[in-house]
């Protein structure tokens, strides 16, 4: 091939490899805007009603888990059903979640004089604890991309 061909060749397939750049960052764009940028995703289910928030606390380690210390936590407007909860600043690894529905907006888990919860709240691993709840058996591997699904109790 002479110098001219290649020139032709190059310039005919310059325009195409930005067609076909252009073409995959709108297919990668169109998934759902709000968790574009989620390195992980929560899917909590069986949210009674749209009132107040869901409050997502994660445990990065045993001693945060049983001081209720959240190592980081995550707030969103309650949507009946489910509630859809990205998370863009935690990739993977070993970790507790407790979530709550703060049906009143006080940013508190309320509970009864005996410790009955009376705002939904699950655990990770479906863990229910019988009394004191223990990290080990919340303790989950979260993988990058991965929806984890949480199922309130009330």
């Amino acid at each position: 091939m002479d110098d001219e061909g290649h020139k032709r060749m190059y310039r005919c397939t310059k325009p195409r490899s930005l067609i076909s750049m252009a073409i995959l960052a709108i297919y990668v764009m169109q998934g759902n805007p709000e968790n574009a940028h989620a390195h992980a995703t929560f899917e909590i289910n069986n949210v009674s009603s749209d009132d107040g928030h869901v409050v997502l606390h994660l445990y990065e380690s045993k001693t945060s888990f049983k001081k209720f210390n959240p190592d980081r936590s995550y707030k969103k407007v309650a949507t009946k059903g489910t509630t859809i909860i990205p998370v863009d600043d935690y990739h993977e690894g070993d970790i507790a979640i407790f979530v709550f529905h703060d049906e009143n907006s006080d940013e508190k888990f309320n509970t009864s004089i005996f410790w009955t919860p009376k705002e939904g709240y699950a655990y990770s691993n479906q863990y229910i604890p019988t009394g004191i709840p223990k990290y080990e058996e919340a303790l989950f591997r979260l993988e990058h991309g991965v929806k984890a699904n949480l199922e309130l109790i009330y």
